[in-house]
């Protein structure tokens, strides 16, 4: 029997106050805006470094939103909406080029539809007034699908926009109806395109506490269905940039301080890590505003710390 003081709820408070700490003096930190850590389900632990709020918005949740629309498909798939083998082709119809109409939707959810893809192309197509989905649908076919892992902001709005057609036309109504509530973010702020398609690919504004409770509905597996999560959670591919780490639905697979990991993540600091073994979720939002160019989401390594912690308490 382990005493209290090496319980995972003193020592996983104590973690992460050593990296708000370092937060509040690190310029390479001062990003972080808020912290958070929940064992077995509770809450033991929060910061808010820069006065924002815990239950506000965050300014955005960035690419965590494929996350939350990874969830969306995992409900949709479920009720028959449409399955992993349908192809964008099916999706979308004949305004999909014909060297891009058989990626499927797994190919989709994995990032190798065999797009060019890329970071930064999207901010390009965000500047038009209208035609998005055409726009990102042009884009070069590099690869035969399934092939090869490439970074794709664009793959994950054309899968939004897939899935609006799959549920009826109206993404955020059916979302709103369950599948948001079920993973703690009926409150999401999401926004469309000049076409009505809601960003697949970044933006949504959560508020820490609520992306709290992203992380444990998946880690919990309440928040999508069983046989979906195990998909999703596993690295079809290993990855590559941003995170270099294998690559799920949607989330990121690996490992910090020895234990399983699954990350959802994001631009300018933001992050959900999941560590399923020690039932640890830990949540990191930053603010653009405090961003540094170049800096390559410097918390994610803090937080092993946090997941270290949450092991040896444990022990």
């Amino acid at each position: 029997m382990r005493s209290v003081s090496s319980s995972p709820t003193t020592a996983v408070p104590a973690a992460l106050e050593r990296v708000a700490g370092r937060c509040r003096t690190d310029p390479a930190l001062a990003a972080t805006c808020c912290l958070l850590a929940a064992v077995d389900g509770v809450e033991v632990a929060a910061h808010d470094l820069h006065g924002h709020g815990l239950d506000n918005p965050a300014e955005t949740i960035a690419s965590v939103t494929k996350s939350l629309l990874s969830s969306l498909v995992g409900h949709a798939l479920d009720q028959g909406a449409l399955e992993l083998g349908t192809t964008l082709g099916e999706l979308l119809g004949g305004r999909v080029p014909g060297p891009r109409r058989s990626a499927t939707v797994h190919q989709l959810l994995t990032m190798t539809s065999g797009a060019a893809g890329g970071l930064l192309e999207i901010d390009a197509v965000m500047e038009l007034p209208g035609g998005w989905v055409e726009e990102l649908l042009a884009a070069e076919q590099l690869d035969e699908p399934g092939t090869r892992f490439r970074y794709d902001n664009g793959t994950w709005h054309l899968l939004a926009a897939g899935l609006q057609q799959a549920v009826g036309g109206d993404l955020l109504g059916w979302a709103r109806s369950g599948p948001l509530a079920a993973v703690g973010a009926a409150d999401v702020e999401w926004p469309v395109d000049p076409d009505g398609v809601p960003y697949g690919f970044g933006d949504a504004r959560l508020s820490p506490r609520a992306l709290l409770a992203l992380g444990e509905a998946w880690r919990t597996g309440t928040g999508v269905p069983g046989w979906y999560r195990e998909r999703a959670w596993r690295a079809w591919t290993p990855g590559g940039p941003p995170e270099h780490r294998g690559y799920g639905y949607g989330w990121w697979v690996g490992a910090d301080a020895g234990e399983a990991t699954r990350l959802a993540a994001g631009w300018a600091g933001q992050a959900v890590l999941v560590a399923p073994g020690p039932g640890l979720c830990v949540v990191a939002t930053g603010c653009p505003s405090r961003w540094r160019e170049g800096s390559t989401r410097p918390v994610l390594a803090e937080l092993a710390e946090v997941v270290a912690a949450s092991r040896d308490g444990r022990s």
